[in-house]
């Protein structure tokens, strides 16, 4: 069965930081993971100053630190939201109703389309992820990738008919890591192609189809 999103998963546990009670205290720290994210998206991690994000987001730095012990908590804390969004993203992308008609190449197609197009502007904050390094963020990814392998092995499975019933699961599954591995370094990479050959986001996509498809389909 696939994880609900819950208190309990690791994609919503409670990240570190102190939540606000009020609503306007509420306001002002959601104003404050936005502006960061926004400068995240055109400075580096190192060049964002605390007192320069106060600043942008109309708040004084001390109601920053009575929220967050650092940068560091405030990138986490983005980083929770981000995959609480996935996990929501993911349930209604793989929803199988929405795909009722569809064959295999339509799905797999569809489905890396939404990926690669929702991952791109994300990248920024995936890239900073990296240089702060923690365990918990680890374990969220661990959780959300597991939950995208459940939900597309529920999904494509009743159209693998090749596949023995036994290896459908794995073959979904290995097929949706090597998919992640190849965008994750067209993401960490933005300025430099990890490859020897570049390619742009329409050719990436059709790959990346390529690729799934003929993982899951062999027999």
């Amino acid at each position: 069965m696939t994880p609900a999103l819950s208190s309990k998963n690791p994609a919503a546990a409670g990240g570190r930081l102190r939540p606000p009670r009020q609503a306007r205290s509420r306001q002002s720290q959601e104003r404050v993971l936005e502006t960061f994210a926004a400068m995240l998206a055109k400075q580096s991690f190192e060049q964002i100053t605390m007192a320069d994000l106060a600043r942008r987001a109309d708040v004084a730095v001390t109601s920053i630190y009575a929220r967050f012990e650092d940068k560091r908590a405030l990138v986490l804390a983005l980083h929770e939201r981000h995959v609480e969004e996935t996990m929501r993203f993911s349930a209604a992308l793989l929803d199988p109703s929405r795909w009722v008609g569809a064959d295999l190449d339509a799905i797999v197609r569809g489905v890396v389309a939404r990926v690669v197009a929702r991952q791109r502007p994300r990248a920024h904050l995936l890239r900073t992820v990296l240089v702060v390094g923690d365990r918990d963020v680890e374990r969220r990814v661990a959780h959300l990738m597991r939950d995208g392998s459940e939900r597309l092995a529920a999904l494509l499975g009743p159209h693998l008919d090749r596949v023995p019933p036994a290896a459908r699961d794995r073959q979904v599954d290995f097929a949706f890591r090597s998919v992640m591995a190849v965008l994750q370094q067209r993401l960490i990479f933005p300025t430099t192609e990890p490859g020897r050959y570049a390619l742009t986001d329409k050719q990436l996509t059709r790959r990346l189809g390529d690729l799934f498809l003929a993982i899951v389909n062999r027999s």
